[in-house]
């Protein structure tokens, strides 16, 4: 393992390998976010706060790759998160259906291309000029881009399209197309120019409603596509509402002791975190929505190894659909995920705010101290006692959530917050000429308004970052 898994350092940022003939290969960085369907993918995510370092481990399973690929990536999952003591969060991802916390790692855009090694479908090297692709840009909450047949058949009047030939990209925006998906066409855009191509490569951009007033890119889209001779439908719609059902929650108790795995059913929500033995392993079923296995901290080495394995069992032992999500989650280090599914949650020896906490029997409590936030103009060393990064002579920038939208705030009205909105506060600031950022999310108490939604402003939020 110390072999296959050179790669992996303490250093924050991902690692990717690809499944080729049962070995794992190292994919270039100027690749990542791009997946081949034929394929199955390993993901490393390494993060540090201060000097405690956590991982997230995914394998990808693309829609057609073979069994023998997926079944070496689900090996390989473990042996990676054995390689690191058992820390690593782990995450099945299936292609279309990947989580939130999978596609936040790839800013541009997830592109799906077609191909693979294993069915010995050709690999499309992307680093040379001589290429022909189109990709369908789609979606408003998760957009994502997809390689399809380069052919006008490909086109609607509802999403974008990127015609890419090497040395020119064309992004073709469709009349009813979305903000998010012109913006995230244009950096992928951008992205596959300065990655795949090193800068050289030209950007345009043809509005599907107004074609006529880009001859010259017009020219160069029906030369490689032929004259349009059909009449573009209007696509499908963008993205369905998430189904949390979050009212459907139930946990299991894992147990193979009389040697084979059974399924026990514990409770259904409300949950309670005392439901949870450290000794044993635990199934936690959103509705089929999502899969989550908790492994306790002193569950045998066995079951903590193939705790994946379990919940692809339970699955298909409730008929749940192969493209379900799973998540595996360590006890101790339980995601805000897995936490806001019960009732409560005590979190031991946490600092929280600007006060202190202190440890009272099992629940923690915690002393506020008033702070004067007008004092650090007069005392810079406040600054320091209270976590200030700076003496606020940095950038501010403020917007408001209208209509799942970003709206800036005139600076005249900063500091004034609507009690049924929610706003995003961003502050620009420098340390040794180099400039960091603080994105804030402020939320009202009492939402009174439907665009102060929580789900909108998380979904603005993401959408800034």
């Amino acid at each position: 393992m110390e072999y296959t898994f050179r790669a992996v350092t303490h250093t924050p940022g991902i690692i990717v390998w690809r499944i080729e003939k049962m070995e794992l290969v190292l994919v270039q960085e100027k690749f990542h976010g791009s997946f081949y369907e034929g394929d199955c993918y390993i993901l490393l995510s390494t993060q540090r706060c201060g000097t405690t370092v956590s991982y997230h481990a995914h394998y990808w399973i693309g829609s057609e790759s073979t069994q023998d690929e997926q079944g070496a990536a689900a090996i390989y999952i473990t042996q990676l998160d054995e390689f690191l003591g058992g820390r690593p969060v782990q995450h099945r991802e299936v292609q279309g259906h990947e989580s939130d916390t999978f596609r936040g790692y790839f800013k541009q855009g997830v592109i799906y291309k077609k191909g693979g090694v294993a069915s010995g479908m050709k690999h499309m090297e992307t680093n040379s000029y001589d290429i022909k692709r189109l990709l369908h840009v789609k979606g408003k909450r998760r957009v994502t881009a997809k390689e399809v047949e380069m052919d006008w058949k490909s086109f609607n009047l509802g999403d974008v399209f990127l015609l890419d030939n090497g040395k020119t990209i064309i992004q073709w925006n469709g009349p009813e197309s979305n903000q998010q998906e012109r913006l995230k066409g244009m950096l992928l855009a951008r992205d596959i120019r300065d990655r795949e191509r090193g800068g050289r490569a030209e950007i345009g951009v043809i509005e599907g409603d107004a074609e006529q007033d880009s001859p010259e890119l017009l020219e160069i889209l029906t030369g490689i596509l032929g004259q349009r001779t059909l009449e573009l439908g209007r696509g499908e719609p963008d993205e369905q509402a998430d189904q949390q059902q979050k009212a459907n929650v139930t946990l299991y108790h894992v147990s193979d002791a009389q040697g084979q795995m059974k399924v026990t059913e514990v409770a259904t929500r409300p949950l309670v975190q005392d439901l949870l033995n450290h000794d044993d392993c635990y199934i936690l079923d959103q509705g089929g929505v999502k899969i989550f296995v908790w492994k306790g901290k002193r569950a045998n080495k066995a079951e903590r190894q193939t705790a994946m394995a379990r919940a692809m069992d339970f699955i298909k032992m409730k008929h749940y659909p192969v493209t379900t999500n799973v998540e595996t989650v360590n006890d101790g280090a339980e995601s805000a995920l897995f936490k806001q599914l019960f009732q409560s949650w005590v979190v031991r020896e946490q600092t929280v705010g600007m006060g202190r906490t202190y440890s009272v029997g099992r629940v923690a409590k915690v002393s506020q101290e008033k702070f004067d936030a007008t004092l650090m103009h007069a005392k810079p060393e406040i600054s320091a006692q209270e976590r200030m990064v700076d003496d606020g002579s940095g950038q501010v920038e403020v917007w408001r959530i209208e209509n799942v939208e970003l709206a800036p705030v005139d600076p005249k009205s900063y500091g004034f917050f609507y009690g049924g909105d929610c706003y995003l506060v961003l502050y620009t600031y420098e340390v040794n000429n180099r400039k960091c950022y603080l994105l804030y999310f402020w939320q009202v108490r009492l939402l009174l308004s439907p665009a102060g939604q929580p789900g909108n402003c998380r979904q603005a939020f993401r959408q800034i970052r």
